[in-house]
């Protein structure tokens, strides 16, 4: 989890436009499920990417997803045209960048769906605990139902 918090804090160092979504966005809700990657979402155009590419370069970024061909996400790809998702590799751990969430929308709209969070001393957005759990009952993997049920019972106590 350490190694997530200093990629994530290279991301708001670089004032990179993104969410926090998924496992580690469940973690920082109060969420006790264990996550191995960083997820958020962004959106993905030249100037964003040229930007992600500056605030990675030293973590040596490489594409995941072709276990024979994992090309440095610092020249690859070239056209950005119809680019929608981004699966990394970092010397701190794994990074995707998804350009909508499953339940919630785009960017804009996982944005309005999110909440301001101080975070490893910083400012950060998060998507909504409402949005979240959409988004994961939606996908309705396993390992998703254990953080709805849990976001959920969350919820309730604070409610209290």
């Amino acid at each position: 989890m350490n190694n997530l918090n200093n990629l994530l804090q290279v991301l708001m160092e670089n004032e990179i436009d993104f969410v926090l979504i998924g496992g580690f966005a469940g973690v920082v809700h109060g969420s006790t499920q264990v996550t191995r990657d960083l997820d958020i979402c962004a959106l993905i155009t030249p100037a964003q990417v040229e930007k992600l590419r500056v605030a990675l370069k030293d973590l040596h970024p490489r594409h995941r997803m072709n276990p024979n061909f994992k090309p440095s996400f610092l020249t690859e790809p070239k056209d950005l045209t119809n680019l929608r998702n981004i699966y990394l590799e970092t010397d701190l751990g794994v990074l995707d960048i998804i350009s909508d969430v499953t339940a919630v929308g785009g960017f804009d709209q996982v944005k309005t769906n999110s909440v301001e969070i101080d975070l490893l001393g910083h400012k950060c957005k998060v998507i909504s605990v409402d949005a979240l759990i959409r988004a994961k009952e939606k996908m309705g993997r396993p390992k998703d139902r254990l953080v709805v049920a849990e976001l959920k019972a969350l919820q309730r106590k604070s409610s209290e």
